[in-house]
């Protein structure tokens, strides 16, 4: 069964009220709720005192009703009696001040008497409620690590980062050489003088500063499994538990971390605050597929999907009709199970009273909750069987959080921002409706057509590995610009550049520009499908010299004008590309699309905007999911061979297809 549901905060509104939203959301086709991942204050009102009484009544409610439940354990919230007593569980910043009791995330996972706190009140629900028919499953607290709360750099988070490096290195020896502290005289003589990396007069050594990056994230990582641990022990074997992941490249493993969960869950907000329209399509897309990559393909949820416009002290755009169902098709189609709409009804007091929901602040039903109903009615005709398709990708895409982190730390030009350029070299795909996933060092490349591997900047000798061996049996690997500079200490490599990757490659790098805000350069291509073609060259240069590669593109400007900018080498069986700097669109679709015609990639040529996804069923059904996402222009498709069908009109088409602003359609192969 396909869920779509709502998140509910009962304790929000009068219990007076709560009957008519329960006869609201049967009538909408609401068939599961998420509530209480905020409740803490009211389940522990005082130290050691537990009242569930709010929480059992809304739950017998809800599912007396036929409402299924997800429990949210409510550890991104400790109430303010525990910050009075035991003000050491809260985060401190770079700048060494300690962050306030008054909003949420005030906590640090480093600290002792916090751990006890929460498996005290996670134990207490789970005995509670690990029984209970109605409850299908539990999200661990809230947006690990959102708004700054991933690093902490108060004396508790010190002393375990520097028990954490002992276990890691052993000995002062070894991590000193590790570091190079022997630079700047920074060369530690006793594990008591290690700092966390507050705000200094320069900047910190990059290989501490990526050290303690992992060390966050490791500490996540133990802290949601205090949680995971707990659960399971009290738990129904078919109760499952999730994490609602934000992909902003915090100090945050989610791979590791879902290794403790049953799948993954992630809060789809394609556009917040005070953004005046959303973010790119294929930004949505990208992280669609990192929520699929997390559990090696598995499905996952979306916890939190916007319904209405959001916004803390500013308000963002208010999503125009269509766009709630164009979300919710997209999700699904790149893996989503479940959609679960935020909010249920916006809130008329507290920090999100401008975070709209299905319903406004006057609780009554308009234009969303039509929408809304409009979808779920569309998904009850088709939505089990095409949830049990199986997506297939031909494009592997590689992304790995440490290297993230390590361009956090040492950007080189201030036009550089990482997933901006990772999504220009994924969005080509994106663009030409190439079936992608996102890989890490853990992938399997058996199957996979074309490696993309943006932005390489922090390498790893098993990913190198990797990409050399997909190459050598016949894949095609694109590099781009800063591959193979870092090894993983963070020491810059002793070999001439791309490093490990120059015989892969075909290359050296011996120089490179970096373009600042406001620089450009030229690149014109001289062979193949960019032959005459032109581009603004931002944000880097590499000076590409070619051992055994042949030239595709050549500089314009500056004294290395007719210097190589994207090569192409024959490496074994396979083909490898290095781009040397940041392309536009017209000349980076131009080498994707030769490309992939050369490796014989699927794509579907559609206008600007449109965006389709095919998925294969069991039985050989073919379904392609159609979404345009632009507000005012109508869309073209050219569908593949054979006659499509609507799977809920039952409308048939063929050949071209014509997409209304902000359309969405599921199509069958007939």
């Amino acid at each position: 069964m396909m869920y779509v549901g709502v998140d509910y905060y009962p304790e929000q509104w009068p219990k007076e009220r709560w009957t008519e939203d329960v006869r609201l959301m049967k009538e909408l086709g609401v068939n599961v709720v998420r509530i209480a991942e905020f409740g803490w204050q009211l389940m522990e009102p005082e130290e050691g005192t537990f009242d569930f009484s709010l929480y059992d009544e809304a739950i017998d409610l809800m599912t007396s009703n036929g409402i299924e439940v997800v429990l949210g354990t409510p550890t991104a919230t400790p109430p303010a009696w525990m910050v009075e007593k035991y003000p050491e569980i809260l985060p401190v910043d770079p700048n060494g001040t300690v962050i306030s009791f008054g909003a949420r995330r005030h906590y640090t996972v480093n600290s002792e008497v916090y751990q006890e706190l929460t498996a005290k009140i996670v134990e207490k629900m789970a005995k509670r409620y690990g029984q209970h028919e109605g409850i299908i499953g539990w999200q661990v607290d809230n947006e690990y690590g959102h708004e700054k709360s991933d690093r902490s750099y108060g004396e508790v988070d010190q002393k375990a980062f520097q028990i954490w490096l002992q276990q890691k290195y052993e000995t002062l020896d070894a991590l000193n050489e590790a570091w190079g502290t022997v630079f700047w005289s920074q060369t530690y003589t006793a594990w008591s003088q290690i700092p966390v990396p507050r705000k200094v007069l320069q900047e910190h050594n990059p290989s501490l500063l990526l050290d303690f990056d992992r060390f966050c994230a490791d500490a996540y990582t133990s802290y949601n499994k205090i949680q995971t641990d707990i659960l399971r022990k009290h738990i129904r074997s078919d109760q499952w538990i999730t994490h609602n992941f934000v992909f902003t490249d915090l100090a945050i493993n989610q791979w590791d971390m879902a290794k403790d969960l049953d799948f993954i869950s992630f809060d789809n907000y394609p556009v917040w605050g005070g953004l005046p329209e959303p973010i790119a399509p294929a930004a949505i897309a990208h992280q669609h597929d990192l929520c699929r990559s997390s559990k090696g393909g598995k499905g996952f949820w979306v916890m939190e999907e916007l319904s209405g416009a959001q916004g803390w002290s500013r308000i963002g755009y208010l999503p125009r009709p269509g766009h709630i169902k164009l979300w919710t098709y997209q999700a699904i189609a790149r893996g989503a199970e479940a959609i679960v709409y935020f909010r249920w009804r916006a809130a008329r007091f507290g920090t999100e009273e401008f975070c709209h929901g299905v319903l406004d602040h006057d609780g009554k039903p308009k234009r969303k909750y039509n929408e809304v109903k409009e979808v779920i009615d569309s998904l009850s005709v088709f939505g089990d069987e095409w949830i049990a398709s199986k997506y297939q990708a031909e494009v592997a895409v590689y992304y790995d959080v440490e290297n993230a982190w390590a361009w956090g730390i040492q950007p080189q030009s201030n036009a550089f921002e990482y997933k901006q350029e990772f999504l220009r070299f994924y969005s080509p795909a994106h663009r030409m409706n190439a079936m992608t996933d996102i890989v890490t060092k853990e992938s399997k490349l058996d199957g996979y057509k074309v490696l993309v591997v943006p932005v390489y900047f922090l390498t790893d000798p098993v990913v190198n590995d990797k990409i050399s061996r997909f190459a050598e049996q016949g894949g095609t690997v694109i590099l781009s610009y800063r591959a193979g500079v870092k090894e993983q200490n963070n020491f810059v490599v002793e070999d001439t550049l791309p490093g490990a990757l120059r015989e892969l490659a075909g290359v050296e790098i011996n120089e490179y520009e970096s373009l600042q805000l406001g620089q450009n350069n030229e690149v014109e291509g001289v062979q193949g499908a960019m032959k005459g073609m032109s581009s603004v060259a931002s944000i880097w240069c590499d000076l590409v010299e070619p051992t055994t590669a042949e030239v595709l593109a050549e500089y314009r400007s500056c004294f290395y004008e007719k210097t190589a900018a994207i090569t192409k080498n024959t490496y074994g069986k396979g083909t490898v590309y290095y781009i040397g700097s940041a392309l536009q669109q017209e000349i980076m679709d131009a080498l994707y699309a030769e490309v992939f015609q050369e490796t014989d990639v699927t794509t579907i040529a559609s206008s600007e905007n449109v965006e389709a996804v095919t998925r294969t069923g069991q039985d050989g059904e073919v379904f392609l999911c159609v979404v345009n996402h632009s507000t005012d222009e109508k869309g073209s498709l050219t569908l593949p061979k054979g006659t499509w069908v609507d799977a809920v009109s039952h409308d048939e088409f063929s050949g071209e297809m014509s997409i209304k602003p902000l359309g969405s359609s599921v199509l069958k192969l007939n």
